[in-house]
């Protein structure tokens, strides 16, 4: 490989190819999204979803944006919207969406080498491939690798029954017919591999590399890309873990290849990054599932090998290839893998309790917006980490964290700093209806001790509920009550207390008012300020209690400061000097 490969910028739009954007209308039924219609711009396809969702017999829709790689022969979809009736529920918050019957069917031997065939063949035999360090286009396209998996006891036939039965769903046909189909069909395509090998061994890789395989071809035009995987499959057989592999393999790349070459590591490499052991491998040690998700994230960047120390070059060719966006499959594959992690049930850092659960969920959204800002704008990644966050506020997940708080601000306190993390308004939402019970002023005044200390205590955390982002209706109800709190306190509390003059008055309301959110209280204490300030005793009486020419002076300016800063009044009303 050309040690100055990584020195020239990488032509994406030449290794890409054409690009196509569409956007479908997924309708859902039962257990099975189905494709309803597509078009080229979105707006045509929202009417049809505002009707499709009144339907009775549609259990949900969904609006996606696919992108078609054309000279890849790939396609990846992106959900922007998701409504689901009442009560449903998806068993695969990725399934993609059917044309018709099963996608992953397939008649014919050449057949099981499309993208769906391959991922449920990765699915099925995810423990033979793993343990072997195999893709599923290694064993379709290579001989050897076929003949063991054959060999393998009832690993072949055990899949195949499973894959049998989920196919007919739906259908007339039974499951033990479609079991005999699938057999013949995987018997006839071992036969034509072992036709091949009699015919002539893999093609070799030489110095001239993938432009040179093309040019040894000789053979039918539609058996190209299959004896392609196949030299390519032997040249990474005695390859013994995955980092080895994806090495060997990006040590071919250079800027010299097309679309077509490089579609050929991206679908090995993306086939070799399905397996969660290869991550791991690249990754190195990690402690928690929280920072294997983070070095996915790095790794879809291509910051996997610059930020891990040396590196092997092919494992550097992949994470600038990565980085430039020219391994479009990869990507996907990266991407997919990042959402299951979030979709998956299991703890990111521990089982310490919701509130470090939730600050996992929030770096794995600050990790992203810092690195990847393309993925903390993807719709489906947002979701994902909106639907973890609101699986994690259960009434027993509550109670443990509340539960052993006597203070009910703390308490008031502890649930709101937990909204406020949460990303996404479903989970804001869910946490909201456990703060409201919590939002008691009198309960929070009697702990504080002083009725009017605790004007700024409720100020506090009227402000923070303010800025929340929880559900409108239940925000404004906590602010009304703690509005109506804070207006009486100030009432009763300053503006009619015996024991301060009118100076300390107005001290008092700018020491405990700031930041009031929009509301009876803060509409009381701003007109107190706007009074004062056009009284110019006010600030004559405040000045008279400091000795020196150059006390007054600093007293003023931190006055005139204060005021500005508790957002009370506006700041052309305040002397400037």
């Amino acid at each position: 490989m050309d040690g100055h490969f990584w020195a020239l910028s990488v032509d994406k739009d030449k290794l890409i190819g054409t690009v196509r954007t569409v956007f479908e209308l997924h309708s859902f039924h039962g257990d099975t999204w189905l494709v309803v219609r597509e078009s080229p711009d979105l707006r045509q396809l929202e009417p049809s979803a505002a009707m499709l969702v009144q339907r009775a017999e549609v259990d949900g829709i969904r609006l996606v944006r696919r992108t078609d790689y054309i000279d890849h022969e790939f396609t990846t979809t992106v959900t922007m919207v998701k409504r689901l009736r009442a009560g449903v529920q998806e068993a695969d918050p990725l399934a993609r969406a059917n044309p018709g019957r099963d996608a992953s069917w397939c008649d014919q031997p050449d057949d099981v080498l499309g993208d769906v065939q391959r991922q449920v063949m990765r699915v099925f035999f995810s423990k033979y491939l793993d343990e072997k360090r195999l893709t599923p286009l290694e064993v379709l396209t290579y001989e050897v690798h076929a003949k063991a998996l054959d060999g393998a006891g009832t690993v072949v036939q055990g899949a195949l029954q499973r894959l049998a039965s989920i196919q007919v769903r739906g259908t007339k046909q039974t499951a033990v017919s479609r079991m005999k189909e699938l057999m013949a069909l995987a018997d006839n395509g071992l036969a034509r591999l072992l036709r091949n090998a009699k015919a002539g061994p893999a093609l070799a890789i030489g110095p001239g590399g993938l432009p040179a395989l093309f040019d040894a071809y000789k053979g039918p035009a539609d058996q190209l890309v299959p004896a392609l995987y196949r030299a390519l499959a032997a040249y990474l057989a005695d390859t013994k873990s995955w980092v080895e592999k994806l090495d060997r393999l990006f040590q071919l790349a250079n800027p010299a290849l097309n679309s077509h070459e490089m579609r050929l590591l991206d679908s090995l490499a993306a086939e070799i990054l399905a397996s969660p052991f290869a991550l791991k491998e690249l990754a190195g040690q990690e402690t928690t599932r929280l920072d294997l998700v983070l070095k996915a994230i790095d790794l879809y960047v291509g910051n996997l090998a610059r930020e891990g120390g040396v590196q092997l070059p092919g494992v550097r060719a992949l994470s600038t290839l990565l980085a430039d966006g020219a391994l479009p499959r990869t990507l996907a594959e990266l991407r997919l893998g990042l959402l299951r992690h979030l979709h998956a049930r299991l703890p990111l850092r521990s089982d310490r309790g919701i509130r470090d659960e939730m600050q996992a969920t929030v770096e794995v959204l600050t990790h992203l917006r810092r690195k990847a800002p393309a993925l903390a704008r993807d719709e489906e990644v947002l979701e994902a980490l909106s639907q973890r966050a609101d699986r994690l506020i259960q009434p027993e997940a509550m109670s443990e964290l509340i539960g052993p708080i006597r203070s009910t601000l703390t308490r008031a306190e502890t649930v709101l700093s937990l909204a406020e993390s949460a990303p996404g308004d479903a989970p804001k939402a869910k946490i909201a209806t456990y703060l409201r019970p919590l939002i008691a002023p009198e309960d929070i005044i009697r702990e504080e001790g002083s009725r009017l200390e605790a004007i700024k205590t409720l100020a506090t955390l009227a402000r923070r509920v303010a800025m929340s982002g929880m559900p409108v209706g239940l925000r404004r109800e906590m602010l009304d009550i703690l509005d109506t709190a804070i207006f009486e306190n100030i009432r009763t509390e300053i503006l009619s207390s015996q024991t301060m003059n009118y100076t300390d008055r107005i001290l008092a309301i700018i020491r405990l008012c700031g930041g009031l959110p929009e509301g009876r209280a803060r509409q009381l204490a701003g007109d107190q300020l706007t009074q004062a300030l056009k009284r110019p005793e006010f600030i004559l009486n405040y000045l008279e209690r400091f000795p020196g020419a150059q006390e007054r002076r600093d007293a003023y300016f931190k006055l005139c400061s204060a005021m500005v800063e508790s957002g009370l009044v506006d700041k052309s009303l305040v002397p400037q000097g």
